[in-house]
């Protein structure tokens, strides 16, 4: 990691387990630290994977030579049985937790840090919920919101028209970004509904479409060229996927 974050591991990881509003704190603190949003994907990354890998131990039988001295003990004294299982759960969830910590160790390939859509989220987070300023520069003077976006980003786009599906762009802004600044598009549909396109320069390859989630929000994200781009909203997947595509055609066709 090629910078230092703003505060520890330790108290990073105090907030991501913390309360709700421990964990906004977090995100936004985020938003502000490229090092910290990096140290938070990897562990996003870490987390994904050992679910990916261990959480299907959950769901099998434990075996028998555990649930023999279960049954000799309750057979002979039946009071002493809850105490038994619960040595035995914690049992069981020590040795997943020590198989998942070696696991995470031996994991050769990991998938791409989605730094991007973290970002991406933690700005749709902070701006979608605000009333009276969403946005900086509002869709009344278009022109020149892409232009001043178009110029800080170093590269020309236009807006994706998602009309189709009855969003349209309300405005923007302009954020930091990891390798340059960014764009948060707004859009919104006659229900109130809103979704955010954030947009950045990207030095990693191109990438196809991804999916990532946190709670209250998801973002289908890609890499183009130079440009890093996701849709963030709180819709069903498949809606956003389809809005996603549309807004990555509109993005390659400009």
């Amino acid at each position: 990691m090629p910078d230092i974050a703003s505060i520890p591991a330790e108290e990073a990881l105090r907030l991501r387990h913390g309360s709700a509003s421990d964990q906004a704190r977090l995100q936004a603190l985020a938003v502000e630290d490229a090092a910290l949003a990096a140290r938070l994907a990897d562990w996003d990354r870490e987390d994904a994977a050992l679910r990916a890998l261990y959480a299907p131990v959950a769901d099998e039988p434990l075996p028998a030579r555990l649930l023999a001295p279960l049954a000799e003990a309750r057979r002979r004294s039946p009071r002493a049985t809850a105490p038994f299982w619960r040595i035995a759960a914690a049992v069981a969830l020590l040795a997943l937790g020590f198989a998942a910590g070696w696991g995470g160790a031996l994991l050769t390939q990991a998938p791409p840090a989605p730094t991007l859509a973290q970002a991406a989220m933690t700005s749709f987070a902070t701006y979608s919920v605000e009333t009276r300023h969403p946005v900086e520069v509002g869709a009344e003077d278009e022109a020149h919101l892409v232009q001043w976006l178009s110029k800080r980003l170093g590269t020309p786009f236009r807006p994706p028209n998602l009309s189709q599906d009855g969003f349209r762009l309300i405005g923007g802004r302009l954020l930091p970004g990891r390798a340059s600044p960014a764009a948060l598009l707004m859009y919104e549909d006659d229900l109130g509904r809103r979704l955010a396109l954030y947009l950045t320069r990207s030095a990693d390859g191109e990438s196809d479409l991804a999916f990532a989630e946190e709670p209250g929000r998801q973002a289908f994200w890609w890499i183009e060229g130079d440009l890093g781009c996701a849709l963030v909203g709180d819709l069903p997947r498949d809606t956003l996927r389809r809005l996603a595509i549309a807004a990555y055609h509109d993005l390659t066709e400009a």
